[in-house]
């Protein structure tokens, strides 16, 4: 079972460094490749992973990597290498995402060449003029491997001859969304793993108009990259696989077909943000407001968000917040936090609500550490802790109403049904009902903002119409005169100066959050998720939720297609079912929003204003449910809320019948 590695050359690495810029424990040990002997016992199951490993050490020119994989298959570790080798990362409207590693399931160089080639070849299939003319925008986080990445990616571009507009720093996502449209390029790639924890990162997609991709291109890049797997040729960039060799990078950074965006980008992206100031520019009232709001505190928890939102907060004019020292730099390893995530709760706010309490602040902000998301709490030591973190629900609606009540003042020319809001089919209906209320126009479309985004475009470039807010339950936010993407930094930006324009008139965000609900109906809106660990569970789950067997026999409650009739005892009015096309309020019984068979996504509307969405994680083994409702009051709407969120894991799910567990913090 010898491998015969003899023709392949191997990039000598840098002693003590693997591929991914992290310092190893012991300098690399070179071994000769060498057969199976000592581990016959496992000859059978390494011997369908023989040509994987071939194959493998042919595509890396990485000598770390290279040598785990050696040591992998000397020790005879089948399932590590069938883990590593035995499928691939998948490509798809989130672009790549996955654990850094070597292997075709894993987050690395190879991995990230023919991704890149794949990218290249399409664009170049697709749009060539455009891609001649604006090329492709690239950035990157603080992530292991961002920056190789991110060169390897414009090495490949390069190559053949095409221009890279290669951020020379770390960026926030949004600068990519930012850098496509105001530099007219054919595609962005922006390098991150989000909020995911250290051991991973990703690779992020834009096409020319400005958007995450969506169908149909993700389904062709992902072809074409099953076309182009085959390593190109970079030269004459030599070796761009290893970040040390600077000699290399020197030589990719010097190329005329290289250009660094940063000046276009952030003086566009400051010019659209000063057009959100709502404030005075002076006055008493301004004054107030400010004296009112006082500093608040800012956690960019490790990420890149800090320069960007300093100089955000001086263009409209805010106080400098004070940042979260510890968590000030970009660090991969986020040395202070379990879990990179503001959504994550208290463990995530530590840090910032001691700070906060020190410096005496109202409001504390964080941004995820690729900053395109953003979380806020206010001081009230009526709550746990004495903060009140707004949920991005929460958020939505405030932000919605303070760009509409701006927007209206400043326009009042503009019918208010030509002005859109949008939201994701997973977020709170309160922004559908505040836009039915003031006459707004409100769509509704799936979740991520690569629909978002592009369905906002369509309504501006196809329709005319002015979009002035966008947001899903995922702590996004999309302001109107920004991009067409998620935007923490603007978002913090504009929020903040809502938050002092409130305090100067005495009052709290707590207490917006309560007129608004007064005026539009109060919402209580519940999420979670099960764990399911094979994807043939979730799968078996949705089967039996539309009838198809098992369980007790769903189908004999009625409802069309077997789909359940009741839950907890409330009625089923409507069913949406996003993998069958099916939707019972529409007059055709066709669903509106875009559907793929098998898509596992199914919404019930039930009697008592409660809407329930299950839906299959597309990038984690979760099984995600959405509950909202909606009441006159807090108290009832909790009730009813109570009594669903208890029907979901059996009577609906069956999650113990199906191997369903909750994740530990919920057990």
């Amino acid at each position: 079972m010898a491998i015969n590695v003899s023709h392949v050359q191997v990039s000598p690495g840098r002693k003590g460094h693997n591929c991914l810029g992290a310092r190893t424990r012991t300098p690399l040990v070179r071994k000769v490749f060498r057969t199976a002997a000592s581990t016959r016992n496992t000859s059978a199951a390494l011997s369908d992973l023989q040509p994987l490993v071939e194959q493998w050490l042919r595509w890396d020119k990485n000598a770390e990597s290279r040598a785990e994989i050696q040591q992998l298959w000397t020790t005879g570790k089948a399932e590590e290498l069938r883990g590593m080798l035995g499928t691939r990362l998948e490509f798809g409207t989130a672009g790549l995402r996955g654990k850094l590693g070597p292997g075709t399931a894993r987050m690395n160089g190879v991995v990230v060449q023919q991704t890149a080639q794949g990218l290249c070849a399409y664009l170049q299939a697709t749009c060539p003029q455009q891609l001649q003319q604006g090329g492709l925008v690239v950035g990157y986080d603080g992530r292991h491997g961002s920056r190789a990445f991110a060169h390897l990616t414009a090495a490949v571009f390069a190559s053949r001859g095409l221009p890279v507009a290669l951020f020379r720093r770390v960026v926030p996502t949004p600068w990519v969304a930012a850098g496509v449209a105001e530099l007219g390029a054919a595609a962005g790639v922006m390098v991150t793993a989000s909020h995911n924890p250290k051991e991973y990162n990703g690779y992020k997609v834009y096409w020319g108009n400005g958007c995450q991709i969506i169908p149909p291109h993700d389904a062709g890049i992902a072809a074409a990259i099953a076309d182009s797997l085959e390593p190109w040729d970079l030269s004459p960039y030599s070796n761009p696989h290893d970040p040390y060799d600077m000699e290399a990078e020197a030589q990719l950074l010097g190329s005329p077909l290289l250009s660094d965006p940063w000046v276009t980008v952030t003086t566009a992206y400051y010019a659209r943000l000063a057009a959100l100031r709502y404030l005075p520019a002076e006055g008493p009232e301004r004054q107030a407001a400010l004296a009112a709001l006082g500093v608040p505190v800012y956690t960019p928890l490790h990420g890149v968000g800090a320069e960007a939102l300093l100089q955000a907060f001086q263009v409209m004019g805010l106080p400098e917040p004070y940042i979260v020292p510890e968590q000030r730099h970009p660090d991969p390893d986020f040395p202070t936090v379990v879990f990179p995530n503001p959504e994550e709760g208290k463990g995530t706010w530590n840090l910032a609500f001691q700070a906060g309490i020190q410096q005496g602040a109202r409001l504390v902000l964080a941004n995820d550490p690729d900053a395109d998301r953003l979380c806020v709490a206010e001081r009230n030591p009526a709550c746990p802790g004495g903060w009140r973190v707004f949920s991005g629900n929460e958020m939505g609606a405030l932000l919605a109403h303070w760009v509409w009540s701006n927007f209206r003042e400043r326009n009042p020319e503009v019918p208010p049904s030509r002005c859109v809001l949008l939201s994701s089919a997973v977020s709170s209906r309160l922004l559908a009902c505040m836009a039915a209320a003031e006459g707004l126009t409100h769509v509704t479309t799936l979740t991520g903002f690569k629909w978002l985004g592009s369905t906002a475009r369509r309504l501006e470039r196809e329709e005319g119409r002015t979009v002035l807010f966008a947001f899903e339950e995922a702590i996004g936010f999309m302001l109107g005169g920004m991009y067409r993407d998620k935007d923490g930094i603007s978002a913090a930006a504009v929020f903040t100066e809502l938050a002092a324009h409130v305090y100067g008139r005495g009052g709290t965000l707590e207490g917006l959050l309560r007129q608004l609900y007064d005026k539009y109906g109060y919402f209580d809106y519940r999420s979670g998720y099960f764990i399911a660990d094979r994807p043939e569970k979730t799968r078996a789950v949705f089967s039996e939720l539309r009838g198809g067997g098992g369980g007790g026999g769903r189908g004999a409650e009625g409802g069309d297609g077997g789909y359940a009739g009741s839950v907890a005892g409330l009625a089923v009015e409507h069913v949406r079912d996003l993998g069958t096309g099916l939707d019972t309020s529409q007059p055709d019984g066709r669903a509106v929003l875009p559907w793929q068979p098998g898509d596992m996504m199914i919404t019930y509307t039930l009697a008592g204003g409660a809407t329930l969405t299950l839906r299959a994680s597309g990038t984690e083994p979760k099984l995600k449910y959405y509950l909202e409702v909606r009441g006159d009051d807090a108290a009832a709407a909790g009730v009813l809320a109570d009594r669903l969120q208890a029907a979901i894991a059996e009577e609906l799910v069956g999650a113990g019948r199906h191997g369903l567990t909750l994740p530990a913090t919920s057990a």
